[in-house]
């Protein structure tokens, strides 16, 4: 059976290519690049550079096409390396927090709690915790409860790669959390986190639980101790760790946006040249102490209304090197022609330098490689018909996995289209596309022609009444 399933695929590979348009040609594309297989042969993979995402007229990647040394079509296959689902995302139990508190000198600590020292300002202070299921009992006379919690992490067996925050916090304010770790409650390892935990006020206001960690942690045999100092009204509950993917995440392929218009003081727009989907948004700035909430629009005529894409908080806070910043917002992989990002709970985005990413879920091409070289990978194109054949055809003429497949490289490129839209679309007025004032053109043309017709038949009509 598997033999008679290789033999049809192999047959389709050598039929797709003659199945094609014949008038789609390279020169068509408004991205070209070429694909550098080494002397390869056989199926072989390519990484679709961001470049060409930005210029794809589809949202399903309909215009992308390969083809080989002599401009022929050669069938391909469209392939996303495996990334496991935000919410798919596997949570460990929930690790409860046991309030820290001081000890005082010379002060006789509670019944049954635990000591833990730790280093701060260079100095050694004393702790102590109530460990018991029972949780914490009332703190000793004169004893100062801090702003840190420990967390007995000793029983978890595998690394994870964030933590959920469940806590309680003051509305509209990013609280920095630092994360440390230890076995024996005296000597502790610092552990780099990214993100805040903050809770903006409002419908579709910004929030985040979630602190992402710049490399797994183990925590088998080890405490973890949460601090949050400088901040007033926080109470941590628990934490809940995020496993590590089983597989490294292939990397999403960004692309930086130029420079925004302005639409009043709170509000940035851009013009977007092409329908990829966009997954995440990586807003940011270069203005220290800076925090702004900010919400995400979108829409793909300038007669459609603004629809709601999302909300993010863009901030740069702390010292100057140890600065933390936001993370891209995840976006639900909206298709959009126009974006918009407008500040929110009375913000303003005037005189802020904002840079703007967008970063697209990774895509590859698979096909089967040759003596027809070079081979180019062709992108942009409107109105072009879907020609990728099902991943699993080509899949099936090989034994070795499609993410094992050799890797060839994109090398020269040729671009000779602006993918940010046509050359007059600066020249319209603001809020009108190419296609919304070529019919307005068009219409306009029909009341000269009809009024010009009108003006003859007039002339014509008052000629014969002179002469009669």
């Amino acid at each position: 059976m598997m033999v008679i399933v290789r033999f049809v695929a192999a047959a389709v590979l050598l039929v797709a290519p003659h199945a094609q348009a014949a008038d789609v040609e390279p020169a068509t594309f408004a991205w070209r690049g070429t694909l550098d297989t080494a002397g390869q042969s056989g199926l072989v993979r390519a990484t679709v550079p961001a470049d060409a995402l930005a210029r794809l007229q589809s949202r399903d990647a309909a215009d992308l096409r390969v083809f080989d040394g002599q401009g022929r079509p050669v069938a391909f296959a469209l392939s996303q390396p495996p990334r496991p689902a935000e919410q798919q995302r596997q949570e460990t139990a929930a690790f409860r927090a046991l309030p820290l508190h001081a000890a005082q000198a010379g002060a006789k600590l509670p019944r049954g709690v635990t000591q833990l020292r730790i280093a701060e300002s260079g100095e050694r202070r004393s702790l102590w915790v109530q460990m018991g299921q029972d949780g914490p009992q009332g703190a000793a006379p004169g004893s100062q409860r801090l702003p840190a919690a420990l967390f007995d992490t000793r029983q978890q067996k595998d690394p994870v790669s964030g933590f959920l925050v469940r806590a309680r916090i003051p509305a509209n304010v990013p609280v920095r959390f630092t994360l440390s770790t230890s076995a024996d409650l005296a000597s502790w390892t610092a552990v780099p986190v990214q993100g805040r935990i903050f809770r903006f006020e409002g419908d579709g206001a910004p929030a985040n639980d979630r602190l992402e960690l710049q490399a797994p942690l183990r925590l088998e045999d080890r405490y973890l101790r949460i601090d949050w100092s400088g901040h007033e009204g926080v109470a941590v509950d628990a934490v809940v760790g995020l496993l590590k993917a089983a597989q490294p995440e292939a990397a999403y392929p960004a692309l930086a946006l130029p420079a925004p218009v302005a639409d009043g003081p709170s509000a940035l727009e851009w013009q977007l040249g092409f329908a990829t989907p966009i997954a995440r948004l990586d807003l940011g700035t270069a203005r220290e102490n800076t925090i702004v909430p900010v919400r995400v629009l979108g829409r793909n005529q300038p007669s459609e209304p603004w629809r709601w894409l999302g909300s993010t908080l863009v901030y740069r806070l702390g010292a100057a090197g140890q600065e933390s910043t936001n993370m891209p917002a995840v976006l639900a992989r909206p298709s959009v022609r126009w974006l918009r990002v407008e500040a929110s709970h009375g913000a303003r985005l005037e005189g802020l330098p904002l840079t703007a990413r967008v970063l697209f879920e990774p895509v590859e091409v698979v096909f089967p490689a040759g003596s027809a070289t070079p081979y180019q990978l062709a992108a942009g194109r409107s109105a072009t018909p879907s020609a990728a054949l099902p991943l699993g055809m080509l899949a099936a003429t090989t034994t070795t996995r499609v993410d094992a497949l050799p890797l060839v490289k994109v090398g020269a490129v040729q671009a000779p289209r602006d993918p940010a839209g046509a050359a007059w679309d600066a020249w319209l007025p603001r809020g009108v596309d190419g296609k919304t004032a070529a019919l307005w053109l068009v219409l306009g043309a029909g009341v000269l022609l009809l009024g010009g017709v009108a003006w003859a038949l007039l002339r014509q009509l008052n000629a014969k009444e002179a002469q009669g």
